[in-house]
């Protein structure tokens, strides 16, 4: 009987300390860039380095980029999200952090975004450049190639310097439907101002209920409703909603 029950007690134990180490994620590197698979050559590593650092200091808006060979039993998102929230990418008071992870052994590319730069930085745009830059690059074997064009339009992006490609998916209305909807809301506006702002049996106030959806544009692609911000200690503090993107290569 007693054989039984430390049989059951060492198994309680293994289950919980077993999984509490294969989920342990990185140790905190004293730069941006952590290459814990050494894919990258000590000067491609120190050019990404003094890039994020340079754009961290110009804008405040913090980017990590994680190589790892596996995330273990760990889903890469989740991994990824406790990677930005346990070393505090982005600023506490702005959440404006991105973590790039690349899972080498397991192929995976895992894109998270703070809450405050994923109005910028939308699920929808973090899966494009996965699938258009880091893929295909990080398929290659060109992981600095795919890392640095990557954080370069992300950056652009971020600071509303990139310019779109002409095949790029529209990411919101089309400049003459905006002009022609906002000639509307503004003759609408104008009409019931005339009638002294009235919203009686015959005014066209209810017309409104048309128009929101469509100036709210682009969708809400981030998943930053959640609980409110979370204070970690790491390179600025910043929180973590939920936005981002993933793919395989």
């Amino acid at each position: 009987m007693k054989y039984k029950f430390a049989s059951i007690l060492i198994g309680c134990l293994l289950g919980i300390f077993i999984p509490a180490f294969a989920q342990d994620i990185p140790a905190k590197p004293n730069g941006y860039v952590l290459d814990a698979s050494s894919v990258l050559k000590p000067e491609e590593r120190e050019s990404l380095e003094q890039k994020l650092r340079g754009y961290a200091d110009s804008t405040s808006t913090q980017f990590a980029i994680v190589l790892v060979p596996s995330t273990g039993n760990r889903d890469p998102y989740d991994y990824a999200i406790e990677i930005g929230k346990t070393w505090g990418v982005g600023q506490k008071d702005k959440n404006n952090g991105v973590v790039i992870l690349v899972a080498v052994q397991d192929r995976k590319i895992r894109i998270v975004t703070g809450r405050g730069i994923e109005d910028v930085l939308p699920d929808a745009i973090c899966k494009r450049i996965i699938n258009r830059i880091l893929k295909p690059s990080l398929k290659g074997g060109d992981y600095y190639g795919g890392l640095d064009a990557a954080t370069t339009e992300m950056m652009q992006r971020a600071s509303g310097q990139f310019k779109a490609d002409p095949d790029e998916e529209p990411g919101g209305i089309p400049l003459v439907f905006i002009i022609f909807f906002a000639f509307v809301i503004i003759s609408i506006i104008k009409a019931i101002r005339n009638r002294g702002g009235g919203s009686g049996p015959g005014s066209r106030g209810g017309g409104g209920m048309f128009f929101p959806p469509i100036f709210l544009g682009g969708g809400d692609y981030g998943r930053g409703l959640g609980d409110g911000g979370s204070s970690f200690g790491g390179f600025g503090g910043g929180d973590f909603g939920g936005g981002g993107a993933g793919g395989d290569f």
